[in-house]
Formats: C-alpha cells, structure tokens, sequence
C-alpha cells in the first residue's frame, strides 16, 4: 500500500523570470541574476531534473544507522559509479522548520534538486554503497507529494511516531 502526503517542494528556478539568464557551470546549467554589465550571455537548455527522488533510512547495520542523527530524512539517486548519492536532513540543530519528518525530507530533496545535477554544496551530502540503505517510498517532485511504500513496523525504529501520524501511516493512539 502506498501512502501519498503533499510534500510542497519548490523548484527555485523560474524560466519567465526577468533579468535571469541561463548560466552554464561544468554540467550544471541553471537559471541566476543576470549580471549588469550589459555583456551578452550565452543560453542553452537547462539540464531536467529528476521526476521522482527515493526516499530511505540507514540499514540497521550500516555507518549511517550510527552517523546520522535518528529521524534524519534521507533522499538519493542512483550514480553511474553504482553508489547512491544522497542528501539528508537531520535538523540537528532544532530549527522550528524542519520538526516534522516531512519537512526535513523536503529539505534534503531542495537541497539535491539546488542546481541540478550540481546540487547544494553541504556537508549532508554523500555517495554511499546501496547496501548502507532501504528503500522506503519516493518523493514525486512534479506531483509534491512523498509516496511511503514501506510498512510503518519498518520505519517505526527510526521515523517517530507523530511523524508516521503525520504521513498518515498510523493512527494517533487515543
């Protein structure tokens, strides 16, 4: 059974905007701030993004059950060097934004999706062996929702339980 929640990410890139320009950097071509200069700017296509991001926990055995801080959102896609590059949001740090599980996974997914494929540069960013994961659902970046696959018995030792209430995988007890 899949679970659907809105997840509201944002692409921060507007195509229409004015004074934007279409700026290449390495792979990464992404829309910024047109410099003033008066200068010409060359222009290509922008590089898509992903459609849809997985989402995971840690495998119970792995380094990043113990790196990671327990309830952390962690999003990825599959490398060409068959390790999973992930991005994650632990808020280790307490911000009043990113308390719900949800919320944490839509930060670590802005975080991915920043300058694609370039992505944020952050610390909470690595390329892992895809036996350090499970596979729990996906985002679905065009529709904005988290799509949960996994049972909430398998997520209920990592993700707390208001936020499996929250997803609308279990019922408040009560």
């Amino acid at each position: 059974m899949v679970r659907t929640s809105p997840a509201f990410i944002r692409d921060d890139c507007d195509p229409g905007a004015k004074g934007c320009a279409l700026v290449q950097t390495g792979e990464a071509v992404t829309l910024e701030p047109a410099p003033r200069s008066g200068r010409l700017i060359i222009v290509q296509s922008r590089v898509e993004g992903p459609a849809r991001l997985s989402l995971y926990v840690p495998h119970p055995e792995s380094r990043l059950c113990t790196a990671l801080a327990r309830g952390s959102a962690i999003v990825g896609l599959p490398q060409a060097t068959d390790q999973i590059r992930i991005y994650y949001e632990g808020n280790v740090i307490g911000a009043q934004n990113l308390k719900r599980y949800r919320d944490k996974a839509v930060q670590a997914a802005a975080r991915m999706l920043y300058r694609y494929p370039a992505g944020y540069p952050t610390r909470a960013r690595e390329d892992v062996d895809p036996r350090e994961l499970v596979e729990i659902g996906t985002i679905d970046v065009k529709a904005n929702r988290i799509d949960i696959s996994a049972r909430p018995a398998d997520l209920s030792w990592w993700i707390e339980a208001d936020d499996l209430v929250d997803l609308g995988l279990i019922q408040r007890a009560g």
